[in-house]
C-alpha cells in the first residue's frame, strides 16, 4: 500500500505541475499594447527636470496605464550629448537597485512587467535641466 500511495502522490504531483506550467503559459496581458502603440505620440508625457533638483516630478507620483507593460524614457534630442544615470522610485516597494544611463532620444525601457496603476517617480543621480519623455 505504500508504494501505491508514493506513486499517486507522485502522479498527482506531477499532473499538478503540468496543469500549473499551462496555465502560467496562458496568462497574458490583455489591454497592454504592443511597443508600436505603447510609444506613440499620444501615450508620451513630457519630463522636464530643473536644475538642481534629482526628482521628477518634485511632488507627487506619475501613474502607470494600461498603454505599456513597462516604463519607457527617452531624453530628449536636444540634450543629446547628455547622458543621465537613472532609476524608478516606486511609492510602496522604493526604488530600484540600479541606474539607466539614458543618452539621446532612444527609448529605454528603465522598468518592466509594472503593474497598471503603479505610483512612481524618477530619481537622477546627478543634478543639471534635462529633458525626455516618458510612456507608461
Amino acid at each position: 500500500m505504500r508504494t501505491l500511495s508514493t506513486r499517486l502522490k507522485a502522479v498527482l504531483g506531477v499532473l499538478v505541475l503540468t496543469t500549473t506550467a499551462f496555465v502560467a503559459v496562458s496568462i497574458t496581458h490583455p489591454g497592454k499594447a504592443d511597443a508600436a502603440g505603447c510609444l506613440d505620440g499620444s501615450n508620451q508625457q513630457d519630463v522636464s527636470l530643473p536644475s538642481g533638483s534629482l526628482r521628477y516630478p518634485s511632488s507627487g507620483y506619475f501613474k502607470t496605464t494600461s498603454n505599456c507593460q513597462d516604463i519607457n524614457l527617452s531624453g530628449n534630442p536636444w540634450y543629446s550629448q547628455n547622458v543621465r544615470a537613472i532609476k524608478v522610485c516606486f511609492r510602496t516597494a522604493g526604488c530600484q537597485d540600479h541606474w539607466t544611463n539614458v543618452k539621446g532620444s532612444s527609448w529605454y525601457e528603465i522598468a518592466t512587467n509594472v503593474k497598471d496603476g503603479t505610483e512612481y517617480y524618477f530619481k537622477f543621480y546627478s543634478y543639471g535641466k534635462w529633458h525626455g519623455l516618458v510612456a507608461d
